[in-house]
């Protein structure tokens, strides 16, 4: 903390590369500011796995040094994100019921416990993290779909509830380095979903979407409606496998296979449609024809993944491409192909963040949940403040505070701006 500002620190821990940044809201919260960014090289990991655990911490050292020098304040807490193949997503429909009563919140989250045991048994405790989870298609009394069931009289509760998890283990191994940098870890989020929350307008979020971030190792895939992830999966295919087929099929060496995909993305291409590497060529059909075949692998995951989810019907923004890989030129107007409206999208603007890339849309999404989660905290306290000084000025007045009187107190907080609108006024 700055000041009153609220200070977070975003960490995006790649197989390419560590992106660590610090951004700022004001103690107002209508105000929100990126005050420096960092990018190095990542070392020690490979396809989202801890093989080199002292080189990795010498990588993320290097970030939180040179950030820490770039902004004059020490780093002192970070959010994560956490993605890679060993992320399960599943769906479960569960019931409860008890004597008729008012639904209270820990009803709710008792078809959380009971979603739980139906897909982990015994072993969620000490075995499973739970990356995101949500609940939709409530029912109450057997009857029609209820978006908020808290204080309704009823004795049976119903839900599908939706959860995204990996193994425990996978994640200690982060906060366990993390923590030998003298740090904390504040929040640790799903990474397809902080990919979308860096990327999508309202709009998108609402309507539809598959939302797929191609990075250098892998490829994650998450499906929104309705504000609510529905379903994520993740493959482990990305840059470093295009760089991989170029290498067997072209016989290069992984550094002239890494220059020329380069010089591919830079469009830096001969006139003779040829790609210059030291002193050598390759001609451009050749590299167009590998980046085909590999994205091909792509598109049949997406699809498969869309269709094996049962909410290919539920897409109307269709799929949005985000991650390093898209800059590679083809690869989108490839997946157009797989018959669905297919955009690639950038990360949102935010005020000092300059010359944002595909790459950059988990940090940004971490940053934007953990101001988010800020600022609903702000509504909250300023919600109770507004309640407790119009119950006292009521009683000042001698007046008997009515249901309705206070149901308008409540109502007003839905009048105030969310997160996405401040980003759209200010930046």
């Amino acid at each position: 903390m700055k000041g009153n500002e609220i200070i977070k620190f975003a960490l995006d821990i790649g197989n390419h590369s560590i992106k660590l940044l610090a951004g700022e809201m004001n103690s107002k919260c209508d105000k929100i500011s990126i005050l420096d960014y960092v990018k190095v090289r990542s070392r020690g990991i490979k396809k989202s796995n801890i093989e080199d655990p002292e080189a990795l911490l010498e990588s993320l050292k290097e970030a939180v040094d040179k950030l820490s020098e770039k902004i004059q304040q020490q780093v002192d807490k970070v959010s994560i994100s956490i993605g890679g193949s060993g992320v399960v997503s599943a769906t479960r429909n569960v019931k409860i019921s008890f004597p008729e009563k008012e639904i209270e919140e820990k009803d709710v989250e008792e078809l959380f416990e009971q979603a739980k045991k139906k897909v982990f048994g015994t072993r969620e405790n000490s075995y499973y993290r739970i990356l995101y989870r949500e609940i939709y298609n409530i029912r109450v009394n057997n009857a029609g779909i209820v978006k908020q069931p808290v204080g309704m009289p009823a004795k049976d509760l119903q839900a599908d509830v939706h959860m995204v998890y990996i193994e425990d283990d996978y994640v200690e191994k982060y906060i366990e380095l993390i923590n030998r940098l003298g740090l904390e870890v504040d929040e640790i989020y799903l990474s397809s979903y902080v990919s979308a929350k860096g990327t999508l307008d309202e709009e998108s979020r609402k309507m539809g979407v598959a939302h797929v971030d191609i990075g250098y190792a892998s490829t994650d895939i998450i499906l929104l409606k309705n504000y609510k992830v529905l379903h994520a999966k993740s493959l482990p295919i990305g840059e470093m496998h295009y760089i991989s087929d170029m290498t067997h099929m072209l016989n290069l060496t992984k550094t002239d296979a890494v220059e020329i995909l380069d010089k591919f993305k830079r469009k830096e291409i001969e006139n003779d449609n040829t790609i210059r590497y030291g002193a050598k060529k390759v001609s451009l059909r050749d590299i167009k024809d590998i980046i085909q075949a590999r994205t091909g692998d792509i598109i049949d995951f997406i699809t498969a993944t869309i269709e094996g989810s049962g909410f290919n019907g539920y897409l109307a923004k269709g799929i949005v491409l985000t991650g390093g890989t898209v800059a590679i030129d083809g690869i989108s107007e490839q997946i157009v192909r797989s018959g669905y409206l297919v955009r690639k999208e950038l990360p949102i603007e935010i005020k000092g963040l300059r010359d944002a890339f595909y790459s950059d849309a988990v940090v940004t999404g971490i940053f934007l949940e953990d101001m988010e989660k800020e600022y609903r905290k702000y509504v909250e306290r300023i919600s109770t403040q507004d309640i407790d000084e119009s119950v006292a000025e009521k009683e000042s007045d001698e007046d008997e505070i009515e249901e309705d009187d206070l149901d308008e107190i409540l109502d007003e907080d839905k009048e105030k701006k969310g997160i996405w609108q401040i980003i759209k006024e200010f930046f």
